[in-house]
């Protein structure tokens, strides 16, 4: 049987919707739900048992119903006032942001506009401005609704107090979006192989999503190192490295993150 947690729902605005996990820590973990399954319906929350740590921290879980990578009018601004007043109504003494995909893309721009301490971003997009990114045809129904590109890369919004975890699949496909994300000194930038864009459920299926999640969170970058590179083989590539070169070694997979 699924573990089950206490999440209500806080915000069920047109634009953004929000829900809540009251834990026993002092840490806030922020975790953003990517695209979804269904495009009919706003996104259902996600990880919940990796972002509670089984129940013990608190969350906020934040979709983006119009699919916008944060370009929506004022949405930045709005999911701010709701992350900040959370935070002090716990007395958070770690806020802490979590997402795949278009989470992971919103899990490493968030930085930029409050404080976050880690910023942990599976199978992240680097950019979907149409300028940068016109050689990923993904996602394009969701792309082509962007009317303006407030953001147009993780790379311009890169903080040096945050410590960012980057995880990546070394298949081709996401050659695009993994060769434009930033390195540098605080960004720990991780490549599986035999992946694509699935990098939690390899993870999953593998039984270490949570402990990686949350030795991330603990900037445990060692442990998270040794754990990759023993369970799936993966490497860490230098603060300097070049961009890791496409790869073709995988079979696409599309498994949702059951909450």
């Amino acid at each position: 049987m699924a573990d089950t947690y206490s999440i209500y729902p806080v915000l069920t605005d047109d634009d953004l919707h929000v829900w809540a996990h009251r834990g026993q820590s002092n840490r806030l973990v922020v975790c953003f739900s990517g695209i979804g399954m269904n495009s009919d319906a706003v996104q259902p929350y996600e990880f919940a048992r990796a972002a509670t740590a089984a129940g013990r921290d608190n969350v906020l879980f934040i979709s983006d119903p119009h699919r916008t990578w944060l370009n929506g009018p004022g949405l930045i601004e709005k999911m701010i006032g709701v992350i900040e007043a959370e935070a002090e109504l716990i007395g958070a003494d770690q806020v802490v942001t979590l997402g795949h995909s278009m989470g992971g893309f919103s899990a490493a721009i968030m930085p930029a506009f409050t404080k976050v301490d880690v910023a942990v971003c599976l199978s992240p997009q680097a950019t979907v401005h149409p300028s940068i990114a016109a050689d990923d045809n993904r996602w394009m129904d969701y792309r082509a609704q962007i009317q303006t590109h407030r953001l147009r890369s993780v790379g311009d919004h890169i903080v040096p107090d945050t410590m960012y975890f980057a995880f990546f699949g070394l298949h081709g496909r996401e050659a695009p979006q993994r060769n434009r994300f930033p390195r540098g000194a605080n960004i720990k930038f991780f490549v599986m192989p035999r992946t694509v864009h699935n990098t939690p459920q390899r993870m999953k299926q593998a039984g270490i999503l949570d402990e990686i999640v949350q030795f991330a969170f603990d900037r445990r970058s060692r442990m998270v190192r040794r754990i990759l590179k023993t369970e799936l083989n993966a490497r860490q590539e230098r603060a300097t490295a070049e961009p890791v070169a496409a790869s073709a070694d995988a079979v696409d997979q599309s498994e949702r993150i059951e909450p």
